[in-house]
């Protein structure tokens, strides 16, 4: 809408010295016109005729500012450049009655005829073609002050446009050269100089409608190639640039269509985001609490999952695992005992060493876990499954459930072993008391290549810091 414009924001002393060097330059050929169309004023002296054509072109400029200050606020639904645009007709219809009265006033003898020729000549070389290039002047003005619009009625078509522009095109030179060949032919004079006369109207013509079509055509490619743009921005998944035509036609409705369609695409896509990112934090809060309800049942702290979650990101960045695939292991971790749920609690939390039948039942968890998370295909229950499975395995293949080692146990299942065992050795158990660190080293470079993968013990006491600062901060609170 037009609201929040005002006309007088549209003529700037650059539109008015435009308007008015068209205005003037018409002058001249305007005396041309005439003198060719009537035989009464071809009779003035040329100083007569620039003198009556100068008075009325002053008229012109009070009648325009007039009209400019008259109808400063926009009319209606129109817009701006339209409104301009009649009122440059307005303003040249209404100067073409100004010359007709002049020219009736002083010159009394001359027939009716002449003066009627005087105004057609305003009424077709200015409200009829002199004002399809203002109009042009009005569009790219509007263009300059207008950076966002939203328009809720597209009055104007393209369509409606280019038959204006093609009647006053069509009809303008044609009423004009029969009224010039009418003139000679009813003198019986038809020279040279007639032809010339009519070749330079003819290319004055010419020239306005190229004129008129090259700057229209640019602003339509202009206009055009910016929503060819969008569209392609769109199309590559980009719909962080806004769609702003600044136009009343169809290609203005078109942009308006685009852009609510890519707000709206824009505004699916973040609700989307926005559930999966909350489909993945209540992963994450399941996978914690089941890890956590694991451990509780075995007697554990809710710790114990954090510690082994927070050293296995740490050692697949060291071991050069990519961040997101470190941030995956984390989360999947705390499940890696999640299998102890189905473990009857008199042997899940025996006091004693565990009886060979007793401990055959024990190690079915790991499959076990893995049976419960092997289905879903979320990424971080694919990674708990791997993790629930593999745990247990030995690098050099005397674990179970399946006894595989060296690489073929996944590298989820070689970093979480690491974390588990360090972890589990330096924590209090129902059958157990915590190991004191330096045993705890012992044990794990005397399992190096055997337990556990070389590559991750080394990385392990490489870091080592950073694995006790990650133990302080989730201590076991004793109560």
């Amino acid at each position: 809408m037009n609201a929040h414009h005002t006309f007088k924001e549209l003529i700037t002393w650059k539109v008015r010295l435009l308007l008015y060097l068209s205005s003037l330059s018409s002058l001249l050929f305007m005396q041309n016109y005439c003198t060719n169309v009537c035989p009464f004023i071809d009779g003035l002296r040329p100083a007569q005729i620039m003198l009556n054509l100068g008075v009325v072109f002053l008229f012109h400029i009070v009648i325009r500012e007039l009209l400019f200050i008259r109808f400063n606020q926009p009319i209606g639904e129109l817009s701006l450049p339209r409104q301009g645009y009649y009122l440059s007709i307005a303003s040249w219809l209404l100067a073409g009655v100004i010359a007709l009265i002049i020219h009736a006033v002083r010159y009394e003898n001359f027939p009716w005829g002449s003066h009627l020729k005087l105004l057609s000549s305003y009424w077709i070389l200015g409200a009829g073609v002199l004002a399809q290039l203002e109009y042009i002047v009005f569009e790219k003005r509007y263009k300059a002050i207008v950076k966002r619009i939203e328009f809720t009625h597209y009055q104007e078509k393209i369509s409606r446009r280019i038959l204006e522009s093609f009647i006053i095109f069509t009809f303008a030179p044609v009423i004009t050269l029969i009224l010039v060949v009418g003139r000679y032919t009813y003198q019986g004079v038809l020279e040279q100089r007639v032809v010339v006369e009519v070749l330079f109207i003819g290319l004055f013509f010419v020239f306005v409608v190229i004129a008129v079509a090259l700057f229209f055509g640019s602003l339509l490619k202009k206009d055009t190639e910016t929503i060819i743009r969008s569209i392609n921005h769109i199309k590559s998944g980009d719909f962080t640039h806004p769609l702003n035509i600044v136009r009343f036609d169809e290609l203005g409705e078109i942009s308006h269509a685009i852009d609510t369609m890519r707000l709206s695409i824009k505004r699916g896509i973040e609700e989307i985001e926005n559930l999966t990112d909350e489909i993945i934090d209540t992963q994450k809060e399941v996978v914690y609490t089941m890890g956590s309800i694991a451990e509780t049942r075995s007697k554990e702290t809710g710790n114990h999952v954090k510690r082994v979650a927070a050293y296995s990101e740490l050692l697949a960045l060291k071991a050069g695992l990519h961040p997101d695939e470190a941030s995956l292991l984390r989360l999947a971790s705390p499940m890696h005992d999640i299998g102890k749920v189905a473990i009857p609690d008199h042997i899940l939390n025996k006091p004693g060493k565990l009886s060979e039948d007793e401990f055959v039942i024990m190690k079915t968890h790991a499959e076990l876990g893995y049976e419960m998370l092997k289905h879903s295909h979320r990424d971080i229950l694919k990674a708990a499954a791997v993790v629930a499975y593999e745990h247990h395995e030995k690098y050099d293949g005397s674990g179970y459930p399946r006894g595989i080692k060296g690489e073929d146990i996944h590298i989820y299942g070689r970093i979480t072993a690491v974390a588990d065992v360090f972890d589990a050795l330096g924590s209090a158990r129902v059958y157990k008391k915590a190991w004191e660190d330096e045993k705890i080293f012992e044990l794990l470079r005397d399992q190096s290549g055997r337990h556990f993968d070389p590559h991750l013990i080394h990385l392990f006491f490489e870091h080592f810091e950073e694995i006790d600062a990650i133990r302080n901060t989730y201590k076991d609170v004793i109560e």
